[in-house]
């Protein structure tokens, strides 16, 4: 079973970038490549470099190409044989060779949740309800009459797509891969009156669960400031001014904290033993780590990677059993050694079946 971290926050908190480091990372620790499959509609460009060098392998799942057994093969273990194939029908989906590949990046929850609730609706698939206020709409293509159809998501769309993310995410989580890296947009929400940040997904059902399926929880918070920059005098092109402009900065969170706007609470948790979540915390003060061009999510991984290490080394309860057994004047036991009596009275009881 892979390790798995979920990043989220807004456009522009350099979540892209977050997958570059992240394969960097993988190729580090294991000398092999990523997997990116990506349903975002903005590109990988931000890891081409790493695309470049063969360190992410990506492939973008398209809405218009049957997106459901696309996701469920991907997330099975699957690979397009030819990723640039823009036929749907040819593309060849075989086995991932886990000698080859380390890690898996999925870009993102929240792209490939809307992404199944278009189709639900486009393809009027049933899911407990049919799609909702459907309508035609003609237009002329080729010289031909056609008639597009269109259609609103019914309640019981929000519900199977919601059983299709979770499906997915178990998938993924199951493969045999190093760690498996999901990315998300945040949304702030309304639940019995207060106000609610988390993991954007189709409806609030499962927003507060997502978090619960993988291991790390990184919120990215953006955070604008103001900066000098020259310019060209708009009516002297030869005289420079100066002008404000603005830019962003990120945090990655790892613990809870609160929204600096509405004082909601963000979720976020690290995945690290808890007799070293403070020791975490000594490592990037306030709960959080500031990402930059060359270096950000793969610290923090290797941070990780150390505690546990250093944890495994100094567990304060090697032996336990041993120092109880001799406590108690107990005959020393192995901790997998099957109480003998139950087994053979249920073999006897089964008569032997298999």
């Amino acid at each position: 079973m892979a390790r798995s971290g979920v990043i989220y926050g807004p456009s522009g908190t350099f979540k892209t970038t977050a997958i570059a480091h992240f394969a960097r990372y993988i190729a580090r620790k294991t000398g092999k490549a990523t997997l990116l499959f990506s349903a975002d509609g903005g590109g990988w460009e931000s890891c081409q470099e790493e695309v470049n060098a063969g360190m992410i392998l990506p492939y973008h799942c398209d809405s218009a190409n049957i997106p459901l057994p696309v996701i469920r093969k991907v997330s099975q273990g699957y690979w397009p044989r030819n990723p640039d194939e823009t036929d749907i029908a040819l593309v060849d989906f075989r086995p991932i060779d886990w000698n080859e590949i380390g890690g898996m990046a999925v870009e993102g929850i929240t792209s490939i949740s809307t992404m199944l609730m278009r189709h639900y609706a486009d393809k009027n698939i049933k899911s407990g309800e049919e799609a909702t206020s459907r309508f035609t709409q003609p237009i002329l293509v080729n010289g031909q009459l056609t008639h597009e159809q269109f259609g609103q998501n019914s309640k019981g769309h929000y519900g199977g797509v919601q059983n299709q993310v979770f499906s997915m995410i178990n998938n993924f989580t199951s493969l045999p891969a190093h760690y498996v890296l999901f990315t998300a947009h945040e949304k702030r929400y309304t639940e019995d009156g207060e106000l609610q940040c988390g993991i954007s997904v189709p409806g609030k059902a499962i927003t507060p669960l997502v978090p619960t399926w993988v291991g790390d929880c990184i919120h990215a918070q953006d955070y604008n400031y103001t900066v000098k920059v020259s310019i060209p005098d708009i009516q002297d092109a030869a005289k420079l001014v100066e002008q404000d402009a603005v830019r962003v900065t990120a945090r990655y969170y790892f613990t809870k904290h609160l929204d600096p706007q509405t004082g909601a609470v963000f979720i976020a948790k690290p995945r690290v033993t808890h007799s070293k979540v403070a020791d975490l915390e000594r490592k990037f003060p306030g709960g959080f780590f500031v990402p930059t061009v060359d270096h950000g999510f793969d610290r923090y991984l290797d941070a990780v990677d150390f505690l546990a290490q250093d944890a495994a080394q100094a567990d304060s309860l090697k032996n336990w059993r041993e120092k109880m057994d001799q406590r108690l004047g107990r005959t020393p036991t192995s901790p997998a050694a099957p109480a003998t009596s139950s087994v053979k009275s249920n073999t006897a009881a089964e008569g032997g079946k298999q």
